[in-house]
């Protein structure tokens, strides 16, 4: 199956899921790890629908999602590069537009090096909760800890017993 540019804007616009979810990662310097994904998801009879996508953009996976649905998911950074390039060349019609660009900016920060930072991943968060997500209040829990984190985190050169 041959996909067209215009037929994958109308797809993705209709299917796709542009998300961003940050989770709790004790191996990560800050704790916390960013993961930013595109996601589409189709009943098994329309798997080859996903193949075709894979095959399009040349990366990421179709795996099962849930009972008889299966997804085409792309979670490497470089081949979201690539697919942030793709709509931003091919841009989506609906509302969806404004989460794509809210996503492909995450993932620009991330190329960045910025969710490696306090002030980067706060940035990142604001910029999630923008987003059509349904992590709110687990994206604000992370915020406010972060926030914490910050404020009493000691002056460079100083150690808490130092205070």
């Amino acid at each position: 199956m041959e996909l067209s540019p215009d037929w994958v804007v109308g797809f993705v616009d209709g299917e796709g899921c542009f998300h961003v979810s940050v989770n709790e990662n004790p191996k990560t310097k800050l704790g916390y790890q960013v993961l930013p994904e595109f996601v589409v998801v189709q009943h098994q009879r329309d798997i080859q629908v996903l193949y075709a996508l894979k095959s399009f953009f040349k990366c990421g996976v179709v795996r099962k999602n849930n009972g008889d649905r299966w997804c085409y998911r792309v979670r490497k950074l470089e081949c979201l590069r690539a697919i942030c390039e793709f709509f931003v060349k091919h841009p989506l019609k609906t509302k969806k537009n404004v989460d794509r660009i809210r996503f492909c900016r995450i993932v620009g920060y991330m190329l960045e090096g910025r969710h490696l930072s306090v002030e980067g991943l706060l940035e990142i968060i604001d910029v999630a909760l923008r987003m059509n997500t349904q992590q709110r209040e687990a994206l604000l829990r992370i915020k406010r800890d972060l926030e914490a984190k910050v404020r009493y985190s000691p002056p460079l050169g100083e150690s808490q017993g130092e205070r």
